[in-house]
């Protein structure tokens, strides 16, 4: 069964979409089979991997998954993009759009129970997949309640900065709620720092006191800000220049200290 990591903290610009479509990226150019979900509305990871518009997807995106109760209708392939050689596994999007805000108003029309909507249509696909990342909104609402009792571990995003990191503890007691009461499996993959500015001394000491503070749960790869990495949001994901691969090592090694951490 495939194993299902939601990406996610409760404020915006932390690096969640971009380290989801990297991560996944990475792992099916490893070989792995992967399904990305976009449950954000903004769309954002929809339009860095398929690198198309988001009217593209109209009508044919998650919530549409959720209202039929149908996944694989609406699971738009990857493996034909141009960044993207033969010997990726198989590597699919279940896109959003911003109709996905209506989900609760939609739900509740149809007799749908929002909380437990999105671990529905996961569940029938998991077999397929080695890996299934669920990119998760920026707020603590019913979104995200969501994507955690669908997912099996959850990535928390450390921006290094103040706001952000005043944000995980509120973001740690949701996940261990969820898998009080909601589900069980649920587990701490493990807290990332990303957008880290070298030039600065707070980037360093939020990342310090974060180690201190959560000691182990903490990855030791750390995210530093870059420019080609920005570009990726333009062009989508691409590894064959030497740029890029700079750009991407420490991707790299994040995904094989994940890969670790949820196969132990």
């Amino acid at each position: 069964m495939g194993i299902v990591i939601s990406v996610g903290v409760q404020k915006g610009g932390a690096g969640k979409t971009t380290t989801t479509a990297i991560t996944t990226y990475l792992l099916a150019e490893m070989g792995y089979n992967v399904l990305v979900i976009d449950f954000d509305a903004q769309g954002n990871t929809s339009r860095i991997l398929s690198k198309k518009s988001l009217s593209t997807f109209t009508n044919r995106t998650v919530m549409n998954a959720i209202i039929e109760k149908d996944l694989n209708k609406f699971i738009y392939n990857l493996n034909e993009t141009d960044n993207i050689n033969e010997k990726f596994g198989r590597y699919d999007l279940l896109p959003a759009d911003d109709s996905l805000a209506s989900l609760s108003e939609e739900a509740e029309k149809r007799k749908i129970n929002v909380a437990y909507s999105l671990k529905e249509i996961v569940t029938s696909i998991k077999s397929n997949y080695d890996f299934i990342f669920i990119d998760q909104p920026p707020h603590l609402g019913a979104h995200t309640v969501a994507a955690l009792i669908a997912s099996d571990y959850s990535i928390v995003m450390l921006q290094s900065e103040p706001l952000c990191y005043f944000a995980i503890p509120r973001y740690l007691e949701l996940l261990e709620q969820i898998k009080e009461r909601l589900n069980k499996n649920l587990k701490l993959a493990g807290i990332l720092a990303t957008m880290l500015d070298a030039r600065t001394s707070i980037d360093k000491q939020i990342i310090e006191q974060t180690r201190l503070q959560y000691e182990d749960w903490v990855f030791n790869t750390v995210i530093k800000r870059k420019n080609r990495i920005k570009e990726f949001s333009l062009n989508g994901v691409q590894h064959r220049t030497k740029e890029d691969k700079e750009a991407l090592l420490p991707y790299v090694e994040f995904v094989e200290e994940l890969i670790q951490r949820v196969k132990q």
